[in-house]
């Protein structure tokens, strides 16, 4: 199970990663659309020589007068051309009817596809194996896949596409990339919608999952509890912690699954793209209190198998890797040595009190956070960019999806007061990618509405 904060999701993405697969030629281009490609410097200081080319397609809309929307998907990692059918879809229900662009950001698809078969063959056996020997692997260039080159790749396809300004819808990670592009370049933004956007003040423990667990556990309580289950919380805790004394094997279609604290957790983070997945949790949580463990076992696979991301093609551990320990808030020195590294994020850690991560533990921090992923990561190859002004004037709608554990809903609403003029809709039974998995509609109306300049319908 991945137990990385920021989990590869998209309209149809997932929080783990299957097997590797080879990367193939070059995707034929979506029906409909027309493809481009767009050559940027790897490195616009000219310091690190190369270039990367951009793919991207181009769905033709019917409302030539407004700006084209580009669709970011999320990860990092995670490629956004072959999804132009999908997002299409999507934006039908809204009935609007501009020209829309997939990306396949730098690093993935058929934009340079970043590869590290080593560390691709090790994070498909364990989700928490390190990232080092790839950050070695790539060199230099390890440092030029963050979201403020991705921010100017948007820039370098405005000029490519002719147009005064775009439009952005993100979800998840992509977010990152949206905010970056509106904050650097507000003149030439029309407006963003970000869908379970990442808090860019968020930390290496994820300690805002861990803040939100108990309101979602409740809220899910109150509507798949009959008769018991009054306190789904103290039982969750008292669970976990019978499962740090003592993990459970349980057989499950033939395969051993060792049910421990860090499968308890990440199966109830891996679920929260499918609420029908997450409801019977609190039950499974019962259950196995009772001495039943194989209904949350059963519910461990299958969460894995509806996350599983297989092809590298449409998600790049490396670029995963290469954006995360470069640009994502960490609780160490990223020029320390990987020793003094740990050092520093365990006492970071023990700074923070236990009920910080209740109802887990405190380790549970370090196992979910990105302390094994990073902790081997190179020193970043270039400083990092100057920070844009927190606050753009940009019109922003922010999805939240209520039961959504990975981007908060708590953390959606501080990130709307820094960015200045953004409201967010709560997305009401529905867990992360909002809009694409809404089922009251409340997402898909505030985006039709959004997109046509009025006030989103369900907005609070």
């Amino acid at each position: 199970m991945s137990r990385a904060p920021f989990a590869v999701a998209a309209v149809l993405a997932g929080l783990l990663v299957g097997a590797p697969a080879a990367a193939a030629a070059t995707a034929p281009c979506p029906r409909d659309s027309r493809c481009l490609t767009v050559r940027v410097p790897l490195d616009r200081s000219g310091a690190v020589p190369g270039t990367v080319a951009l793919r991207h397609a181009v769905v033709q809309g019917r409302d030539a007068d407004a700006a084209p929307l580009v669709l970011l998907t999320g990860g990092p990692g995670q490629a956004g051309v072959s999804f132009t059918r999908d997002w299409g879809l999507l934006l039908g229900l809204t009935g609007v009817r501009r020209t829309f662009v997939t990306v396949d950001v730098r690093g993935s698809g058929d934009s340079g596809l970043l590869r590290c078969p080593a560390f691709e063959r090790a994070i498909a056996r364990t989700p928490q194996a390190g990232a080092g020997s790839c950050g070695r692997d790539l060199g230099p260039r390890r440092s030029f896949y963050r979201s403020s080159d991705a921010a100017e790749d948007l820039e370098a396809l405005r000029v490519r596409l002719g147009v005064p300004k775009l439009a952005l819808l993100a979800v998840s990670y992509g977010t990152r990339i949206a905010v970056e592009y509106a904050r650097r370049y507000p003149a030439r933004t029309d407006r963003v919608i970000l869908d379970s956007a990442v808090d860019d003040a968020a930390d290496a423990f994820v300690g805002e999952t861990f803040a939100a667990i108990p309101r979602v556990i409740r809220a899910l309580c109150r509507r798949s509890c009959p008769g018991g289950g009054r306190q789904p919380v103290a039982d969750l805790a008292r669970l976990a912690r019978r499962l740090r004394a003592r993990s459970v094997d349980v057989t499950v279609r033939g395969s051993t699954v060792r049910v421990d604290e860090d499968l308890l957790l990440s199966t109830l983070i891996a679920s929260d793209l499918i609420p029908e997945l997450m409801r019977p949790f609190p039950a499974a949580v019962r259950d196995a209190l009772a001495g039943r463990p194989g209904a949350l076992a059963q519910l461990a696979v299958t969460a894995e198998e509806l996350n599983a991301i297989g092809a590298i093609r449409e998600f790049s551990p490396a670029l995963y890797a290469a954006t995360l320990c470069e640009e994502a808030p960490l609780a160490w020195d990223r020029a320390a040595a990987p020793e003094l590294r740990r050092q520093q994020a365990l006492a970071a850690l023990a700074s923070r009190p236990e009920a910080a991560f209740a109802p887990f533990s405190r380790d549970a921090g370090v196992a979910a956070g990105l302390l094994p992923l990073c902790e081997d990561w190179p020193a970043p190859a270039r400083p990092a960019p100057a920070d844009p002004p927190a606050a753009t004037p940009v019109p922003i709608l922010i999805l939240a999806g209520d039961l959504d554990l990975r981007t908060p809903l708590e953390g959606a609403r501080r990130l709307a007061t820094r960015l200045g003029n953004a409201v967010v809709v709560r997305a009401p039974d529905v867990g992360h990618s909002a809009f694409g998995a809404s089922l009251s509609g409340c997402a898909t109306r505030s985006v039709a509405a959004f997109l046509r300049g009025r006030l989103p319908a369900c907005a609070r």
